[in-house]
């Protein structure tokens, strides 16, 4: 199952969040930005992947009127290969058909710059 975060998704989002982001992780930070998505910010978008009750990953996004801008997915590793990355596009697609789709990558990810160009869209290299 793909949706927009829930409330009660705060606790294994920020599990997630700091498999993925590693060393770096600042849960309080990352705590507020996932608070101001469930209030409803009109600017970042938050997208849980579930399977069985098993969260799998998430994507986070920054929203403008004619841009959905990914700075965050992250499918934990051991679902990668079952093409869950793809159905999380296809649910943006779903909800914001008429937005430009650009991502943030950084430059090291070969695999990430892969699945978004076959996506279509625009890369920003950090």
């Amino acid at each position: 199952m793909i949706r927009f975060f829930e409330a009660e998704d705060k606790i294994e989002i920020t599990k997630l969040a700091a498999d993925f982001t590693g060393e770096g992780f600042d849960g309080e930070e990352f705590g507020l930005l996932f608070d101001e998505i469930i209030d409803g910010s009109p600017d970042e978008c938050g997208i849980a992947v579930l399977h069985a009750g098993e969260y799998l990953g998430y994507c986070l996004a920054h929203v403008t009127r004619e841009e959905f801008i990914i700075h965050q997915l992250y499918i934990k590793p051991a679902f990668q290969k079952l093409k869950v990355a793809p159905q999380v596009f296809d649910f943006i697609e779903e909800h914001f058909p008429e937005h430009k789709r650009q991502a943030l990558v950084p430059k090291r990810n070969e695999i990430a710059l892969g699945v978004f160009s076959k996506r279509g869209y625009d890369i920003i290299i950090l």
